[in-house]
């Protein structure tokens, strides 16, 4: 057990923000697997203050599980703060109000946005302390090692981003150039942690228990940040946890049991967002799910042309039936 500012985070596993992933049902269905902490997807800034219906649906609703880290992205600290002020009127069911300073999507960051502050660190830093300083909740970041090879300052700026106020640092160990591909470099995060007294999460090629353990290892880091990893492998999150509250390593799931987790995402999803919107989300999900597995490759074509949640019923009972031919 560890702490946020004053609030305590019980487990060793945050949920990544993912856009158009990690939606308020996304959240629960993790919740449910052990994740200590989940973040909200990237707000943006622009959205809540052009009172932008669809962006207010990406903050926690009422019923919303604690505790909860709202993420907010832009490029001008000016807007970022009044942004803060939309959020606080909006609600206050939410723990702590996450910088994303991490995003590396040029959409993103040629507005000045996500990684795009890591080119700028003396204005990055100034703007952390307005931030820190209207914000009501405690304020997190979410950094990557630097905007490329050439400019690797992440170590830097761990110390002045802690002077600045916040409470929490999560590292993704590539650069913004690096996107999400190539390896993340755990060969320069030896024992970071010691670099500040503040929390810090990493965050990178974080695929199974030993990714976790080993992560863990290397940075001296509180928690891993789980993205893509757990992407059709939300036991991972049960076995990571497992493993640090009770020594014991749990099997992987059996194709039945990922079948059946996928099926009651896609109830979630649906009931959050209605039977159409929620099997397109599932179409960019549902297929991470039996990935690995012998023979179901002809169905991961399936899975991204579904419709209705009869359809992936039909598909399901499909690779079950097939499995037992095996």
């Amino acid at each position: 057990m560890w702490k946020i500012g004053n609030i305590e985070i019980k487990g060793k596993t945050i949920l990544a923000p993912m856009a158009g992933i990690t939606t308020f049902a996304y959240r629960e269905f993790m919740r449910s697997f052990g994740v200590a902490l989940c973040y909200t997807e990237m707000i943006s800034d622009s959205g809540l203050i052009f009172n932008n219906e669809k962006t207010y649906e990406y903050l926690p609703r009422p019923e919303e599980k604690r505790p909860t880290s709202v993420q907010l992205f832009g490029g001008e600290t000016t807007k970022l703060l009044v942004a803060i002020e939309k959020i606080e009127k909006h609600t206050d069911n939410y723990d702590f109000l996450d910088l994303n300073l991490g995003c590396p999507v040029p959409k993103v960051t040629r507005n000045n946005g996500g990684s795009a502050w890591l080119k700028h660190p003396n204005e990055l830093i100034a703007m952390v302390e307005k931030v820190v300083k209207r914000s009501t909740k405690p304020v997190t970041v979410k950094i990557r090692i630097g905007w490329d090879e050439k400019h690797i300052n992440f170590k830097e700026l761990l110390p002045k981003l802690e002077e600045a106020g916040v409470s929490l640092i999560a590292i993704h160990l590539r650069t913004t150039k690096q996107l999400y591909g190539g390896k993340a470099r755990y060969d320069l995060a030896q024992n970071i942690q010691n670099l500040v007294s503040i929390p810090l999460v990493v965050s990178g090629d974080i695929y199974t228990l030993d990714d976790a353990i080993k992560a863990l290892e290397i940075t001296g880091a509180q928690a891993v940040m789980l993205a893509r990893g757990q992407l059709g492998n939300p036991f991972l999150a049960t076995q990571i946890e497992t493993y640090f509250k009770t020594g014991e390593r749990l099997k992987d799931p059996s194709l039945y049991q990922q079948l059946d987790y996928l099926w009651t995402l896609a109830n979630m999803m649906v009931e959050e967002k209605g039977e159409h919107m929620g099997i397109l989300v599932m179409r960019g999900i549902a297929h991470h799910f039996i990935k690995g597995f012998p023979f179901t490759k002809t169905y991961k074509v399936k899975l991204t042309k579904m419709s209705t949640l009869n359809d992936l019923e039909l598909i399901i009972k499909e690779i079950k039936n097939q499995a037992l031919l095996i």
